[in-house]
């Protein structure tokens, strides 16, 4: 009897965990969609934000990790559709630090675009990571990766450990936070605008565009 009941306890314990979760769940999907953060059920492009119009130049902000396979391969349109983005529109990649090792990667694409060897790197490190199976645990590590590539050891580590690009990663991921983005590659037009990813990389920068280009378009009327 008393091991029937051990057993009666402990099914019930299971049951009501994941209610719990289910609860949360639930919850949670509903309150993100509620704050207009999570809903692409009519195959919208894009969801616009309850924030102010921008202002100057339209900006692009591409939300990344280079341990992200999806991120790799929207890179590769990226790279050259930004060079056929029209004047006054600006594009600046943005590595999320949500995770202790994710936290290391954006300190490292930081320090490199400060001293303009983000991009002579970038397919460097995803082609590493993704297709040699490499590893970074460390500074160290990176240093010695993208030593002689735009950048040299010393700078690297010293640029990478400065409280100021701690502080700038954090901000940026404050402003990840802050949108309800959970989860990368994603697309955000003037802080405004949230694009919708799951139709495809290819159909998610078409909208990017026209939105763009509507944008610059009346900046420029203006």
């Amino acid at each position: 009897m008393v091991k029937r009941r051990d057993n009666v306890a402990k099914i019930r314990g299971a049951i009501l965990a994941a209610v719990g979760v289910l609860v949360a769940v639930v919850v949670g999907y509903g309150l993100y969609h509620a704050l207009g953060l999570g809903g692409f059920d009519n195959g919208e492009a894009y969801i616009e934000l309850d924030a102010p119009d921008g202002t100057g130049d339209v900006e692009v902000v591409a939300y990344f990790s280079y341990v992200c396979p999806h991120c790799r391969s929207l890179e590769r349109l990226l790279d050259g559709w930004e060079r056929g983005l029209p004047e006054g529109v600006v594009l600046e990649r943005v590595h999320v630090a949500y995770s202790e090792s994710n936290r290391l990667y954006a300190k490292a694409h930081r320090a490199l675009e400060r001293h303009g060897a983000a991009e002579e790197n970038r397919d460097r490190l995803f082609h590493a990571i993704h297709d040699r199976n490499r590893v970074f645990n460390t500074p160290g590590e990176l240093a010695d990766f993208v030593d002689g590539h735009g950048i040299d050891r010393a700078t690297f580590l010293r640029t990478a450990g400065s409280p100021r690009i701690g502080r700038e990663v954090a901000a940026a991921e404050r402003r990840f936070v802050a949108l309800g983005l959970t989860n990368v590659p994603n697309l955000v037009v003037d802080n405004k605008y949230i694009i919708n990813m799951g139709a495809g990389r290819k159909q998610a920068l078409d909208a990017t565009e026209d939105l763009v280009r509507k944008l610059a378009a009346e900046r420029t009327r203006d």
